[in-house]
């Protein structure tokens, strides 16, 4: 990997557990490859409290303060995040912000020129409201920029098997491919492409022509690393769920344009049952 270029990571957090996790796991995922991450706060989200407990020791000048302000509670948890990774590949920065996390997110997007945002989310025993109306949802949907969603019960492991369910109707862009790209890069696996069809449908010309395209790039790319998997299943949601706990994926790649199917994926009733929802990363992908 010494011919990959480096990185801009942008990581929003709210001091907890959850957004440490987060962190964590992003760091771990690109520990060879050469990152900025900035660690970015917005101050007065609603619902989103504080928790600084679990993270670090509370600095001594504030123990005694009814409320921390939250600018020392940013380099209190730089200081810990400077201690704790030591690597001559990462530095790490924190910024804080005021006001709506969306906005605050496309103002370091293009300050910062970033290329990959990663937040953590509590899953769904946690999350009443269906995703779009999520702080992770809102990402998803209004920032384009490629995201890294990390539940809160995921540990890092090394990337075995990664699932990319596609329906190949849409054109697979440069920007798209070289996601692929890069993530084939951090695999140790494979890459699975999953399609699912019921028994009696057929491929469309346009279909065939994305399909054939896809597969042929990724063989170029990494040959061997990839695999192709026709599922003949009524409701795709639920064979796609059940295809993610046979293979045993460490992570799910989706593409931006695909909401529909992204809500189905997280909020299906089915979902609790298998519970990759609280273990699973997910990387969506923006055009």
């Amino acid at each position: 990997m010494s011919n990959y270029s480096g990185k801009n990571i942008l990581v929003p957090v709210d001091f907890s557990q959850n957004s440490w996790n987060a962190l964590c796991y992003a760091v771990t995922l690109y520990k060879k490859i050469k990152c900025n991450f900035y660690i970015l706060h917005v101050a007065d989200i609603k619902d989103q409290p504080i928790n600084t407990a679990r993270l670090f020791q509370i600095p001594t000048n504030l123990k005694d303060s009814k409320t921390f302000d939250k600018k020392e509670l940013l380099n209190a948890f730089i200081d810990k995040v400077n201690h704790h990774f030591q690597s001559k590949h990462h530095h790490f920065f924190g910024k804080m912000e005021y006001g709506n996390l969306v906005d605050a997110l496309k103002k370091q997007l293009t300050e910062k020129h970033i290329d990959l945002i990663t937040m953590g989310t509590t899953g769904i025993s946690s999350l009443k409201k269906k995703i779009m109306g999520s702080n992770t949802g809102a990402t998803l949907t209004r920032v384009r920029c490629n995201t890294l969603v990390v539940p809160e019960m995921a540990g890092f492991e090394k990337l075995k098997n990664i699932t990319f369910p596609t329906d190949f109707n849409i054109f697979y862009s440069p920007k798209v491919l070289k996601s692929l790209q890069d993530i084939t890069k951090l695999i140790q696996g494979k890459l699975n492409v999953v399609h699912v069809s019921s028994k009696h449908s057929h491929f469309t010309d346009t279909q065939i022509v994305n399909k054939d395209y896809l597969l042929e790039y990724l063989e170029e790319i990494s040959p061997g690393k990839y695999g192709f998997k026709m599922i003949y299943e009524k409701k795709i949601i639920h064979a796609i769920q059940g295809f993610i706990k046979e293979s045993d994926t460490d992570m799910i790649v989706l593409i931006a344009r695909n909401l529909n199917f992204l809500q189905q994926l997280f909020f299906d009733s089915k979902v609790e049952r298998l519970s990759f929802h609280s273990t699973i990363p997910m990387f969506v992908i923006h055009e």
